[in-house]
């Protein structure tokens, strides 16, 4: 009887696109994350999770300081938190010192999504590469060169 050998079939085309584009895919969310770092300058995940929270508050608490003040101020629990944290026990900043201070970080953010909407764009065309090329030629620097 004769020795049966195990071999792999070499990878189809289908199988070599899909992986081509996997790669384009990771080297082109690589690039969005390294350009959005200075960005996040080195924030924790958790925290991150929270800008949400502290933009809601710190545009409600922003709405009422330009309409005068009037009435009782907005609710601003987690606000209050981080502010209550930074100052410690004899900390100068005010809530209207941090409340600026969010809605900086946010506005930029808001300006970041535009970048968010090109990576988007960017996965889109590698998925709908036809060639292993044609997926590796959608690259973070060339969908902001132009």
């Amino acid at each position: 009887m004769g020795t049966i050998t195990s071999w792999d079939a070499a990878p189809t085309h289908a199988e070599k696109l899909e992986e081509g584009k996997a790669a384009a895919l990771v080297a082109l969310n690589s690039g969005y994350d390294a350009a959005a770092k200075p960005l996040l300058r080195e924030y924790p995940a958790i925290e991150r999770l929270s800008w949400s929270q502290q933009q809601a508050e710190a545009t409600a608490y922003q709405t009422w300081l330009d309409n005068g003040s009037d009435g009782e101020p907005p609710a601003t629990p987690a606000l209050s938190a981080i502010l209550k944290g930074r100052n410690g026990a004899d900390g100068t900043e005010t809530l209207g010192d941090l409340v600026a201070a969010v809605l900086r970080n946010a506005e930029a953010f808001i300006q970041w999504q535009e970048y968010t909407g090109l990576r988007q764009r960017g996965e889109w065309m590698i998925q709908g590469a036809a060639t292993v090329e044609e997926a590796k030629a959608v690259t973070w620097e060339g969908l902001t060169s132009g």
